[in-house]
């Protein structure tokens, strides 16, 4: 059974793409023959340990497997909903060319145990029941923060929003219902600044909040 087991493993990993990242518990079975394939991998360079139960596969090089952003990792280990946070919000989306010594991840729910170089905060829920994509998530954590991380102002994150939406990475509809819905107020002001002042966003977003007078 082992062999079947390390040979589905082998098989998964071939056709996964480069820069992913493979969960132990993708793969049904038995855990031990699962790991001690994914640990023969590992040693022949065919995937990355990131930590227990969570793999990497790179891009090959002379040098070997090239490895993955402190920020994907972040978000890879904070699973569906998360996002960057703060300056690595910005930076994601292009607003800043800072680069944080620590890159913060917006999770929802329960945060993952601490890993070199990241810092985890809680987000409400309803970005893992509403499977919102990280790009969607810097959008909301870029509201969050205001301008204080970005290079100019807040005017660009409307473009960009827009943009992104355009470009297939975000959904303006969810977009515009978590930042209607979120708990900082801030980030619902300046979501409704936005909307107010950009005509642009406002046509992209039906449930964009207009101001009345």
């Amino acid at each position: 059974m082992s062999d079947s087991v390390s040979a589905q493993v082998a098989r998964r990993v071939e056709h996964l793409p480069e820069r992913a990242f493979l969960r132990t518990s993708e793969f049904g079975g038995p855990r031990g023959p699962v790991d001690s394939a994914l640990s023969r991998l590992t040693r022949n360079d065919a995937l990355v340990r990131i930590r227990p139960g969570l793999y990497w596969k790179g891009t090959p090089t002379p040098i070997g497997m090239s490895l993955p952003r402190t920020r994907e990792i972040g978000i890879a280990l904070g699973g569906p909903g998360s996002g960057p946070a703060d300056v690595a919000a910005a930076n994601m989306l292009g607003l800043t060319t800072q680069v944080p010594a620590t890159v913060s991840i917006a999770v929802p729910g329960r945060t993952p145990t601490a890993y070199a170089g990241l810092r985890f905060t809680q987000r409400p829920v309803g970005r893992l029941v509403n499977s919102l994509t990280p790009w969607e998530v810097a959008v909301l954590e870029v509201l969050r923060a205001g301008p204080m991380v970005t290079e100019s102002g807040m005017d660009d994150l409307a473009y960009t929003t827009v943009r992104l939406v355009r470009d297939g990475r975000a959904r303006m509809k969810e977009i515009a219902a978590a930042a209607a819905g979120e708990p900082h107020r801030l980030a619902r002001k300046r979501w409704m600044d936005l909307c107010a002042s950009h005509p642009e966003l406002a046509r992209a977003a039906p449930a964009c909040p207009r101001r009345s007078g």
